[in-house]
Formats: C-alpha cells, sequence, structure tokens
C-alpha cells in the first residue's frame, strides 16, 4: 500500500523494491526494465516469470515451492511415494491412533496455491487464463485437482479440520509426530530437521498426477523503481545483492534465487531440500501464478471456491461459478 501511494503521488520514498511475482503486474509501469542481464543462472522458471510484455523487471531473490516432506524413520526410501495413488495409499497405511497420514491445505493463500499445484499435475496448461487469457478454470485439470483435495480431506488419513489447515499448521503436525508426512514449502524442512533430527526427517521432490510433477512458484525479485532518483546505485544494489545470492541460503530460510547456489547447497547435509526444489521447479509442469494485476480479487474467489468444495459444494459447480466471476473481474 505505502508503495503504491508512492506511485500515484511520484513521490519515491523508495529507490528499490522487493517484490512477490504477483505485485509484478501492478507495479510493472513503474518498474524500471532490466538489461543486458545474464540470466543462465536463474533457476527454472524465473526469467519467464519476471518477465512482463518482453521486459524483465528484476532479479530473483529467492523461490519457493512446495515438496514432499517425510518421516523418514517412518518411510522406508524405496516407499517415498511419487505419485497422487502411491501418496494415498501410503497416507492410508500410516494413520493410526496417534498420527494421520498427511494433511491438506485448505485456508487462504496456501489452500489456492496447493489447488493450483495439483492442477498443475493433473495437466493445466496456463493457470488460471490459458496462452490466449481465457479464463481455463473449468478444464479438467481443475475438476481433479478439487476432487483430489477433496477425496482427501474427507478420508481417515486427514485431520478433520483441512479448512483451518494451511502451512504453519501442518508444521506443527508434523514436528509434533501427529502426521507422518506433508506437502509443504521447502524451507520447512530445514526446521523439521532442527525439531526432529535428520535421522527422523526426509524430503522428495512433489508428487507428481495425470501430467506429472508440477507446483506453483514463489519467487520474489529485487526491482528499481522508475521514480527513483538514484537509478545506477539502485542498479548496482540490486546486482549486488543478486551477486550474493548465497547469503539468503545461509543466513535465511535456506531458500535462494540461483541455480548455482541450490547446487552448492546441496553439497551439505541438512540441505536436502534444495534438490528436491531443483527437480520440483525443473519439471515441464511447474508453472506460476498468472501474472495480472487482478491477482489479489482472482486469489479470494479461488479461495473461496477451496473453502466451498471442501464444503461439500459440487466441485464442478463451483468452477463454473468461479469462471464467471474471474471473468468479470479481467486481468
Amino acid at each position: 500500500d505505502k508503495l503504491s501511494t508512492e506511485i500515484k503521488a511520484k513521490q519515491a520514498a523508495h529507490d528499490v523494491a522487493c517484490m512477490d511475482v504477483v505485485w509484478l503486474a501492478a507495479f510493472a509501469d513503474a518498474i524500471e526494465p532490466v538489461t543486458g542481464a545474464d540470466t543462465s543462472d536463474f533457476l527454472p522458471t524465473l526469467e519467464d516469470s519476471g518477465t512482463i510484455d518482453g521486459n524483465l523487471l528484476g532479479y530473483p531473490m529467492w523461490v519457493n515451492s512446495k515438496i514432499l516432506i517425510y518421516r523418514k524413520d517412518l518411510i522406508p526410501e524405496e516407499k517415498v511415494p511419487k505419485t497422487w495413488e502411491e501418496y494415498q495409499n501410503l497416507a492410508k497405511e500410516l494413520t493410526t491412533e496417534e498420527m494421520t497420514g498427511t494433511t491438506v491445505f485448505g485456508s487462504g493463500s496456501d489452500g489456492v496455491c496447493s489447488f493450483l499445484d495439483f492442477a498443475c499435475q493433473a495437466g493445466a496448461e496456463g493457470l488460471i487464463f490459458d496462452e490466449d487469457g481465457n479464463v481455463n478454470i473449468t478444464d479438467q485439470a481443475y475438476v481433479d485437482a478439487l476432487n483430489f483435495m477433496v477425496e482427501n480431506a474427507n478420508a481417515d488419513y486427514t485431520p478433520d479440520d483441512s479448512l483451518s489447515t494451511a502451512a504453519t499448521e501442518s508444521q506443527e503436525l508434523f514436528t509434533n509426530g501427529k502426521i507422518a508426512m506433508q506437502l509443504n514449502w521447502s524451507h520447512q524442512y530445514p526446521a523439521a530437521v532442527e525439531a526432529l533430527g535428520e535421522d527422523k526427517v526426509g524430503c522428495a521432490p512433489m508428487i507428481a498426477g495425470d501430467a506429472g510433477i508440477g507446483a506453483t512458484t514463489g519467487p520474489w525479485y529485487e526491482c528499481v523503481m522508475k521514480s527513483s532518483e538514484n537509478k545506477e546505485m539502485a542498479q548496482k544494489y540490486v546486482e549486488f545483492m543478486y551477486d550474493h545470492n548465497a547469503d539468503y541460503m545461509d543466513l535465511t530460510l535456506k531458500i535462494a534465487g540461483r541455480t548455482s547456489v541450490y547446487e552448492e547447497a546441496a553439497k551439505e547435509p541438512g540441505n536436502e531440500h534444495t534438490t528436491a526444489v531443483l527437480e520440483t521447479l525443473g519439471a515441464e509442469q511447474s508453472q506460476p501464478r498468472p501474472m495480472v494485476s487482478t491477482w489479489p480479487q482472482i486469489e479470494e474467489v479461488l479461495t473461496g471456491v477451496v473453502e466451498s468444495c471442501l464444503g461439500g459444494a459440487d466441485v464442478e459447480e463451483t468452477l463454473e461459478t468461479a469462471k464467471t466471476e474471474i471473468e468479470t473481474i479481467g486481468k
């Protein structure tokens, strides 16, 4: 809100802004395009997701995706699930009176991202909008994704409160020994290792649907603002931060924006999630959320879709209604 106010008033207090990918479209006209950047070390998907109308709008600082995090003292390597069916079967097998197999994210933006993760895996071609800009949310991939979520939420191998479960709640259940595995953001893996010990926690790439592995990506970019009175210095700062991208891996949530940083980190024990992320991001079906200025309104519609369907609403009817609402909202 502060940045938006500055831009409208044409009074820049910020030379540089760090933005979630879904904000880029809303601020594209106020961001100085990057020219001459070497993008060869960008992680998979990050050049495309940072580019609007042919202009690269920033340098990626970090990216996240969901991966499989599991109790390796309960799940031997040869039984780590790779597909929807294997995931469900193992969740059933591991459920006891004290522990359920896994969770379903049904709350807020995490619920939306999970829905889109599964849509990727089911074969969605472009998230929410196809390559021609048409709303594609009634395609079979979205129906399959929601049905998968509903089936899991209604099963005995997940907790009863999926509508109030997101990344934080799932992680708490995992570290407290209440679930055997979870599809959660990759930075939760090092935290789980710290809580439970490396002998009890393993990770693997995101699971695959009929179309293969897929996930929504969550990159953040450092961007130079057009209204900056210090553009040259701002550009040097952004390039400096990108050159020192390894510090994000070492000092923050153990995520970064460069392939080389992930590959180097993977050599150290405790950073196994980096390999899982690289494979997940490199999958053909992994893709960003739509880069449209109306994303906040669209996400609100999608939140309602997930909550309604997990609450018992008809999946196909709910998606038809959502399509009409999103078409009205526009891009």
